[in-house]
């Protein structure tokens, strides 16, 4: 326990003293997120706050990093570099989506290959069990483009990424504590610890944001322990004496990132728009066009995601496609309650200018 809360509280400080520096680099240098009719900001802020949060998760893990299974950490720090640098590069000088997307798949693809780290099963889910070793390396790679992508797009407004990203590294470090393994639970907390340093700076009245540097580095970190999560067996003897459904809490622990980006998906393509178009149809977006303070709409988000984290848990004796048919239905209700009360408001608005 003493080793876990090293990793927290040394990427805590790294990053937490880094930030105000980042800032003043950012200032002389004169880079800054512009203000436009796109942004929900209407100040010159530093979005270079990726520096910090790969700083802080980066050395923690290289300082203390005795008794790690080299042969992959090796690759998972090689892909996070380049991740990072991706990104950086990007908040510097804006980079092609498909350049953009061929990096984060070498990227993925180095950790999955020669790290492999992969999905080996579906652990009867929806009836699925061992994959095939090519399907199995091309699915792991969907699913991190997927995740990587989703936390992205959820950077909409102040806290919410760190915020999220905080949330879910806690519960996936919790449960691998929980059940022996160190030294994923190493990475989580350490990548919590830098993320909560972070949230001191960007929470409500933002100083600096994290840009692509931080949201694509949060991404792939989460995928690693998204990945290894999926390949544990977890048993958490209060709530059940059999393993539990990895698939299930997974999708829960990063259910808020994966709905919007569905959701928004789904839209765009439904109107014949690109599916990387950009508009005002995230669920941040809406909260906000009710009224909602940033802070409140973070939030608001932080409470769904811990309760559809709690809603798997306690409900595994229900059987995993049972389970599965729950957190489906309730997301869909989550993401649907806003777009009701939107236009409930806007109707209201209108008889009263009619």
């Amino acid at each position: 326990m003493i080793q876990i809360f090293t990793f927290f509280l040394t990427a805590f400080i790294i990053t937490y003293f880094a930030v105000p520096s980042v800032i003043k680099v950012a200032s002389l240098r004169n880079l800054f997120d512009e203000p436009n009719e796109r942004k929900l900001h209407h100040q010159t802020i530093p979005a270079l706050g990726g520096v910090a949060i790969f700083a802080g998760i980066f050395f923690s893990v290289l300082f203390w990093a005795e008794g790690f299974n080299f042969s992959l950490l090796r690759w998972i720090v090689l892909s996070l570099v380049i991740i990072f640098l991706l990104g950086l590069k990007d908040d510097i000088v804006a980079i092609d989506p498909l350049k953009k997307l061929v990096g984060l798949l070498v990227a993925s693809g180095l950790v999955i290959v020669y790290g492999d780290l992969r999905i080996h099963s579906f652990y009867g889910l929806l009836g699925l069990n061992e994959l095939p070793y090519v399907i199995s390396v091309l699915f792991t790679l969907f699913v991190f483009v997927v995740i990587i992508n989703a936390v992205n797009l959820i950077d909409g407004i102040n806290g919410l990424a760190g915020g999220v990203g905080t949330i879910a590294s806690a519960a996936f470090g919790a449960l691998f504590l929980y059940n022996g393994n160190v030294n994923a639970a190493a990475i989580a907390f350490a990548t919590a610890g830098a993320l909560l340093a972070f949230l001191r700076y960007n929470f409500a009245k933002a100083k600096i944001f994290m840009g692509d540097g931080g949201a694509l580095v949060i991404g792939f970190v989460l995928s690693v322990l998204c990945v290894r999560f999926l390949n544990a067996e977890l048993i958490i003897e209060p709530i059940s004496l059999q393993p539990i459904s990895t698939p299930l809490v997974a999708l829960a622990i990063l259910i808020i990132p994966l709905v919007d980006t569905l959701r928004v998906f789904t839209i765009r393509i439904l109107q014949k728009r690109s599916p990387f178009s950009a508009d005002r149809n995230h669920i941040h977006h809406m909260l906000l066009d009710l009224g909602y303070s940033h802070r409140r709409s973070a939030v608001i988000l932080y409470a769904a995601n811990l309760y559809f984290i709690l809603l798997t848990l306690v409900s595994q004796e229900l059987g995993q496609h049972v389970v599965l048919f729950l957190i489906v239905v309730t997301a869909f209700v989550f993401c649907q309650l806003p777009v009701l009360m939107l236009r409930s408001k806007n109707g209201a608005l209108e008889k009263q200018l009619a």
